[in-house]
């Protein structure tokens, strides 16, 4: 039975804690953003104010998470994540306050960019831990498979509590609530005995951590490739079911994408895959650059529906191979801090697609920006085919 190999998971005692704990954790991940920016614009009137307070909170946070990476695998996750669980309230009640005080773009944007650089890292510190709590990579690899559905039910949660949120109160209430949502579920984490336990590994002295690895450095490029390719699907999507009169559809367009995600997810995470991670990748960034392309015929939000689900099928998919690669390709003791690697290199690349997306969709024409997206996609399942000798490297010679 398919469903066996998440069961045998799920009865893993020291797994199921952290499991809790990052899924908790992961709620505000799609919604501090808008909470952030709905609280600076309500309380300064200012869109462009509450648009750099949000950029600031960004860039930070992806600038932090591989210093906590890294931090955490030299000196363990209950130091660094304990730090940060502490900072991270204080820095969004102090945005709050500023806020509400009158305070200038200037400290608004540093307290923003507290909020962001106090991000905790746990999802990748959950990445870290899978290699000891399972050692059957095949196994893993459907551990991995959870994660990525986690992260995609965070996606879909996190604005949907948040809007209910700011509708039931307000925006400060919304940003409180994700507060509470993240310390709960990094101290959840952090009290679990596999987290207490864990340790990075030895590792060698060396500044560039995992960015020493070919493989890691061409795993760089293709999710920068592929953030810039959803940066610019979800603006060009949004600006396209505003074309079309009904601006609320972009939401359920994304939505629908989002859940045929999480479906092949956990269908594909249910299945034992003979081909190790360096082979299959290619394959699957292939697969997603191909299941965007009908996006460009689309040409009402009727025929968009189909598409989207289509569109969706490879990425968790995706997500999965990725992490057990990023797995077999860190040098010993940079797990963690080549997990976050990631995190910030899609991040980067989502911010540069909707800027571009943004650009190109002005004036009516959500096409060009997917085609963006379209184009961007075959470019990283173009570096990922280009890649593939690194990928069937060792850690030390990749």
């Amino acid at each position: 039975m398919r469903g066996e190999r998440y069961r045998r998971i799920l009865a893993i005692r020291d797994a199921r804690q952290p499991m809790i704990g990052t899924a908790i954790d992961r709620i505000p991940i799609a919604g501090i953003s808008l909470a952030i920016i709905l609280l600076v614009r309500g309380e300064t009137g200012s869109f462009a104010i509450a648009g750099v307070v949000e950029a600031a909170f960004a860039i930070a946070t992806a600038i932090s998470l591989p210093v906590q990476g890294r931090l955490i695998d030299r000196l363990g996750q209950t130091r660094i994540l304990g730090a940060v669980v502490v900072l991270n309230p204080l820095a969004l009640i102090g945005l709050i306050l500023a806020a509400r005080s009158g305070a200038g773009i200037a400290p608004l944007a540093v307290l923003g960019a507290a909020c962001g650089a106090s991000q905790a890292a746990t999802g990748s510190a959950m990445r870290a831990l899978w290699s000891s709590l399972i050692p059957d990579q095949s196994l893993r690899q459907s551990a991995y498979a959870l994660d990525a559905v986690s992260l995609e039910v965070a996606f879909i949660a996190g604005p949907l509590v948040t809007a209910a949120l700011i509708a039931a109160g307000s925006p400060t209430l919304a940003v409180l609530a994700n507060a509470g949502f993240a310390a709960i579920g990094t101290v959840t984490f952090l009290l679990s005995h596999a987290s207490r336990s864990w340790r990075g590994g030895a590792t060698a002295e060396n500044w560039a951590g995992p960015l020493r690895s070919r493989g890691i450095l061409a795993l760089l490029a293709i999710e920068v490739s592929f953030g810039v390719s959803l940066g610019a699907m979800e603006i060009s999507i949004t600006a396209f079911a505003t074309h079309e009169g009904s601006s609320s559809m972009a939401g359920v367009l994304i939505a629908f994408q989002a859940a045929a995600s999480l479906v092949a997810g956990l269908w594909y995470g249910s299945r034992h895959h003979e081909a190790p991670p360096g082979e299959r990748y290619p394959r699957i960034c292939l697969l997603l650059a191909v299941g965007l392309a009908p996006l460009l015929l689309t040409t009402s939000i009727a025929e968009a529906i189909p598409l989207m689900i289509v569109s969706g099928f490879a990425l968790a998919p995706a997500g999965t191979v990725l992490y057990g690669l990023v797995d077999e390709l860190a040098p010993e003791g940079t797990a963690t801090e080549a997990f976050t690697w990631m995190v910030t290199a899609i991040s980067g690349g989502v911010a540069a697609g909707s800027a571009v997306g943004g650009a190109l969709v002005t004036g009516g024409h959500p096409h060009r920006g997917l085609v963006t997206c379209v184009a961007a996609a075959g470019v990283a399942a173009g570096i990922a085919y280009l890649a593939r000798p690194v990928f069937r490297a060792t850690p030390s010679t990749a």
